[in-house]
């Protein structure tokens, strides 16, 4: 992996989750550079304050460009700033009010950047039972059709619909597909505005989004897909188990059992799981978790389903997306496994966009 962080592993990681949004907006290489040599090892709030600094100097910068009336300029630097605050505050404890500040800012400029973007972003809610999602729809390039081939893109457990904007939406769109990206449970404006918690049955807000696709008169309700990035790879096949309107499946990760996948597999998440879950502490999130995985669902899985997993994962452990992918029924199945020598073996293919994004969104288009 890329490491900017000798000594700090999980630094390592989260600064390669943004080094790899470059290809996408989200992020520039050399300005992740010159903030992380100003950052010292150990240091959380130096950390936060390092980050938090760039992510403001660029959202000045681009409203000064947008008011001189150099709106792609602009436009492209409150991208990045979005993303710099995200993870500004990816470390910080729930509890943290500037969890809440640092959201609050970064979504004012991803809005503020969407209004001068050349294709069409529209800001959207979804309502399911009392709670409300908020996201994005994201048009795709017109290729001539009325109803459209259109993906719901769920991030995992520390996303934000804002950032999974930059993991290759773009290039949906360009094969023609409409993306949905929304703060579902557990996740962005749903957790940090409304304390809306993550829960097992995610079938159920899945389903309210895909009435509201279903529903959408430039969205083909034969052709919806979904992928689930990071934790949503218990996510999304979960739903997809229960909805058959999901017509293709990308588990970009895959997880089974989120407690023996994920929880006991990789202890520097469990303050973010213990936050999203809603739990008072470790004993409260495990006795919750005992119910999000996918024993006795798995089998019922049938539509087309692609697993991606990197084999170095240290994240979500590999073992989980390998039995995932045993029992899915689907007689249209592949997994895909990466390894150091293609690149691609970290979580999420961090270190190998250019090559799992196309493998994996060419898969989806030719199914769609």
């Amino acid at each position: 992996m890329l490491n900017v962080f000798p000594g700090e592993p999980d630094w390592a990681i989260q600064t390669e989750r943004v080094i790899a949004q470059v290809a996408y907006g989200g992020a520039d290489i050399f300005e992740c550079d010159r903030a992380a040599k100003k950052i010292k090892l150990g240091d959380m709030e130096s950390w936060h304050r390092e980050w938090h600094a760039l992510g403001r100097q660029l959202e000045d910068a681009g409203r000064a460009d947008i008011a001189a009336g150099s709106t792609i300029t602009g436009k492209q630097r409150l991208f990045r700033a979005t993303n710099y605050y995200r993870h500004a505050d990816f470390f910080l404890p729930g509890t943290d009010p500037r969890k809440k500040e640092d959201f609050i800012r970064l979504s004012a400029c991803f809005q503020e950047a969407i209004k001068h973007h050349t294709r069409k972003i529209e800001q959207v809610q979804v309502k399911c039972g009392n709670e409300v999602y908020d996201g994005y729809f994201c048009h795709p390039v017109d290729k001539g059709l009325k109803k459209r081939p259109t993906v719901l893109m769920l991030g995992g457990a520390d996303s934000l619909a804002e950032e999974i904007y930059f993991w290759g939406s773009s290039d949906l769109s360009e094969r023609g597909i409409a993306v949905l990206i929304l703060d579902t449970p557990g996740r962005g404006s749903s957790l940090r505005l409304k304390n809306i918690y993550t829960r097992p049955d995610y079938e159920v807000p899945i389903k309210a989004a895909i009435d509201y696709l279903s529903a959408r008169p430039d969205v083909d309700p034969d052709r919806i897909g979904c992928i689930g990035i990071s934790m949503a790879g218990y996510y999304a096949p979960r739903s997809a188990a229960f909805e058959p309107r999901i017509k293709a499946l990308v588990l970009w990760c895959a997880c089974y059992d989120i407690l023996e996948d994920i929880y006991d597999w990789y202890p520097p998440i469990r303050g973010q799981l213990q936050w999203i879950l809603g739990a008072a502490n470790d004993a409260d999130a495990r006795k919750k978790l005992e119910a999000f995985n996918l024993k006795g669902v798995a089998s019922k899985i049938t539509c087309p389903t692609l697993v991606s997993h990197g084999v170095g994962d240290v994240v979500m452990r590999v073992d989980g997306a390998k039995r995932l992918y045993e029992e899915i029924s689907s007689s249209d199945k592949v997994l895909k496994l990466w390894g150091d020598d293609e690149g691609g073996s970290v979580h999420c293919n961090y270190d190998n966009w250019s090559t799992s994004i196309p493998f994996m969104f060419d898969w989806l288009e030719k199914r769609l």
